[in-house]
């Protein structure tokens, strides 16, 4: 212990002395240290911490699969989920839910709940009990008993102050009065951002036998102890093909397959490739900061050959001397884990931040204790690994050198090429997080450029629902929506109104329809049409360029003759010949009827940028009436948030118990589609760039060292004749040999690493040569920027100075 205070007083007095070299060494390894615990705080908080559920591992999500249809994950059916709960051997529990949004009235102002409405077997297939009351029962699965509700533990603690007497509280939801007879402990919440729990009761509609293509429910199951995800799909096939013989037979028409992934692919399988990506990326950066730390700490040991022949030939072994620069390297990185620490505070939040809605159990990323001893470890290691060569190399002190008047150093040839070879590891890691940064890059430039259909500039949007008890009926729904379009379109800063019951890059219903006087063939099968319902001004507030025909206009009511607007694909695909106009088509459902094809619209990229266009079929709202409706407004002014206020006014003038939320301007919408690709373009390009600069200053430092190590050498060569500019072409000459071999190596590394972002890319391929060039290029000249100021010095050397030098 004697000998450790021994050594941490020595270091602490070495690095005082050396101010320069602990602020560069410091802030380096700091930004290595925060990123990487930043991006851990998130890699734990949304992939490593698992769900409050017991054994989540045996959680499994169900749903439809039809190839043929081109429809993947498609809900289950009630008829489905029933067949499931009796005939299937390979789960312990079902449950069904559906997440849905509800209005609390009765308070000062309406407020709006995530809500999830959930059979009987939810909490015991999760495996979880509430905390206060009770569950629901299954008496209370039937219309008329269901009205009870779950509060979340947040729902619990943000709108009712964690009141203990809460229980046998009731609550005026859409409408309806429902009892709170239960709060669920603290994290549980499912789906995420659940604030209420209530009883599924289906209606008498819904229990039909008929309704099977009525998909509606997602499912979610608890597999037996030893039961394999495989088995439990096998399970459910075997099921489906013991069905009555005519549904079989649409069934395997349909390309049908039962999908069943687990809880934990289900809710961040779309993030999970993306985080190791970064995670692994922001490792690099830490590589390359210890490379530079490693090779300041090479020049430093150079410097101290002197102290520590002197410190040899007083007594000090080898093994003491590793271990007094060993102490000093563990002491830099921890200075700079505890100021990384504080980068990781703020970086944790912005990482979130930038997100947004888009990172999955978001509310469980935070800098808690693993993450502070991540921390911790990551510094210990870092001063271990960058810490160990320079001490190796500067503990082979050599006496009779070193005390040599003049002598610059010992070992000084061994000590360039270790020095050099950490430089060809810089750049090498840096060109692989710049092809990286490139891929990305272009990848999101090309979903920028992808062209969306509409026009969301200058509108606002927002979303509302029609509580059934207030609006049960389609007359009170149309009057609904004729007030509200009648008031918004009189305001004098509103170009245009509209409806609709999902808002662009919402997804879309989808489901098989027929076309009049046009018979399938035998074994033929049409893609699936998305369908939407839509006012009269919806697609004019988008500005949706219309191809053919007309928009729907006041004329398509209620009353009149169906009338629907198709979308290029699907008039190419069906009406090929561009005779779309007139002809009649019909949803595949009860009360759907036929619908005359007034217009042809542009195709709208309803489930996203990157998504691939399908059919798509806008009805009249008034005709395919729905209580959840989504408001676009366009500004004439070209700027929404300047209709804010009076567009919720005048909801709460038709309505005053009808809330208007999720307002925000639809470029909004349009950013959050994209944000995943932004976010990794970004932080990629941030890694990258640093990257970059911690190599070209690693380069920088490696030939200034070599030429004060050259001074004599040069001299003697400029006294002999040789011109500034062969000096200059010399020094430049190894500053592009150790880039250039950087590079080759970098190149063979991104070769095979950009195999593993293919998934992640849009419209680039992961071997694309103009980024693999590009980037070879960039850091070949940022590099030779990086030896031009040394070797500019270099020919600057005085022949008499650096020959009286030794």
């Amino acid at each position: 212990m004697e000998r450790l205070l021994n050594d941490l007083r020595y270091a602490w007095r070495s690095l005082r002395n050396a101010p320069g070299f602990v602020g560069v060494a410091v802030l380096t390894l700091a930004l290595g240290i925060g990123a990487n615990s930043a991006v851990f705080s998130v890699v734990k908080g949304v992939l490593l911490t698992p769900p409050p559920f017991a054994r989540p591992e045996q959680l499994v999500h169900l749903s439809n699969n039809f190839d043929a249809f081109g429809l993947k994950e498609v809900s289950t059916s009630l008829q489905e989920y029933r067949e499931y709960v009796t005939h299937a051997r390979a789960f312990a529990s079902l449950a069904a839910f559906r997440p849905d949004d509800v209005t609390l009235t009765g308070t000062e102002s309406p407020r709006r709940f995530r809500v999830v409405i959930a059979t009987a077997s939810f909490l015991t297939t999760l495996g979880v009990a509430p905390v206060l009351g009770r569950d629901f029962t299954a008496e209370e699965e039937t219309p008329g008993r269901d009205k009870v509700v779950l509060l979340t533990d947040a729902a619990w603690r943000t709108h009712f102050a964690k009141d203990p007497e809460v229980l046998g509280r009731t609550l005026r939801l859409d409408g309806e009065s429902r009892t709170v007879v239960g709060v669920l402990p603290p994290g549980v919440a499912y789906p995420e951002g659940t604030e209420l729990v209530l009883p599924f009761a289906p209606t008498p509609a819904q229990q039909e036998a008929s309704r099977r293509g009525n998909r509606f429910l997602s499912v979610l199951a608890r597999l037996k102890p030893g039961v394999t995800v495989d088995a439990a799909r096998a399970d459910l096939v075997r099921l489906g093909n013991e069905r009555e013989p005519d549904v079989v037979s649409q069934y395997r028409e349909a390309g049908w397959s039962i999908s069943v992934k687990t809880l934990e692919e289900q809710v961040v399988g779309g993030v999970r490739e993306t985080l190791w990506l970064l995670w692994g990326a922001v490792g690099f950066v830490l590589l390359v900061a210890c490379s530079s730390v490693a090779n300041l700490l090479l020049a430093r040991a150079v410097a101290r050959s002197r102290e520590v022949s002197i410190r040899a030939a007083l007594g000090a072994g080898r093994g003491r001397l590793v271990a007094q620069f060993l102490t000093e390297s563990v002491v830099l990185s921890l200075v700079a884990g505890a100021l990384g620490l504080l980068l990781a505070l703020w970086g944790t939040d912005a990482l979130v931040a930038m997100v947004g809605e888009g990172l999955p159990r978001a509310h469980g990323v935070r800098l808690d204790v693993p993450s502070v001893l991540f921390t911790l470890a990551v510094s210990l290691f870092t001063g271990v690994l960058f810490g160990l060569v320079p001490a190796l190399q500067a503990s082979r002190a050599d006496l009779h050198v070193a005390m040599r008047e003049g002598s610059r150093s010992t070992g000084g040839h061994r000590t360039g090429r270790l020095r050099a070879a950490l430089v060809v590891a810089q750049v090498s890691l840096a060109l692989v997080l710049l092809v990286g940064a490139g891929l990305f890059v272009k990848s999101f430039l090309a979903l920028q450029g992808v062209e969306a259909g509409f026009r969301s500039e200058g509108v606002l949007t927002g979303q509302l629902a029609l509580p059934t008890v207030t609006y049960p009926d389609r007359a009170r729904q149309s009057a609904f929506l004729r007030a509200l379009l009648s008031r918004l379109q009189g305001l004098p800063g509103v170009e245009s109104a509209g409806l609709t019951n999902v808002l662009p890059l919402g997804g879309a219903m989808d489901n098989s329809f027929d076309i009049e006087g046009r018979a399938r063939q035998p074994g033929e099968l049409w893609k699936a049409v998305e369908f939407r319902a839509v006012t009269q001004g919806y697609l004019r507030a988008l500005r949706v360029p219309l191809r053919q025909g007309r928009l729907l206009e006041d004329a398509d009511g209620p009353d009149a003759p169906w009338a629907v607007v198709i979308n290029r694909t699907c008039a190419n695909i069906f009406w090929p010949n561009g005779d779309a106009v007139g002809h009649r088509m019909k949803l595949h459902g009860q009360d759907m009827q036929w619908a005359t094809v007034v217009g042809v619209v542009e195709d709208l990229r309803e489930w996203g940028l990157d998504a691939p266009v399908r059919p798509a079929a806008y009805y009249a709202l008034s005709q395919l009436p729905s209580g959840y409706l989504g408001l676009a407004v366009r500004a004439k002014s070209g700027d929404p948030e300047s209709l804010r206020a009076q567009v919720e006014a005048e909801v709460r003038a038709v309505d005053g118990d009808l809330p208007l939320f999720d307002v925000r301007p639809l470029t909004h919408r349009m950013d959050e589609a994209t944000g995943p690709r932004r976010l990794s373009a970004l932080l990629m390009g941030l890694f990258a760039a640093g990257a970059l600069l911690l190599a070209a200053l690693g380069l920088s430092g490696v030939i200034a060292f070599s030429v004060a190590q050259r001074t004599r050498e040069l001299g003697i060569r400029m006294a002999l004749g040789a011109a500034r500019g062969d000096v200059l072409r010399l020094v430049l000459g190894q500053g592009l040999r150790l880039s250039l071999t950087g590079v080759a190596v970098g190149l063979v590394l991104s070769l095979g690493l950009s195999r593993l972002l293919g998934s992640l890319l849009y419209g680039v391929s992961a071997d694309d040569p103009w980024t693999f060039g590009g980037v070879a290029l960039l850091l070949t000249g940022v590099a030779l920027g990086a030896s031009w100021l040394p070797a500019r010095r270099a020919t600057r050397v005085d022949p008499i100075i650096a020959l009286r030098a030794d």
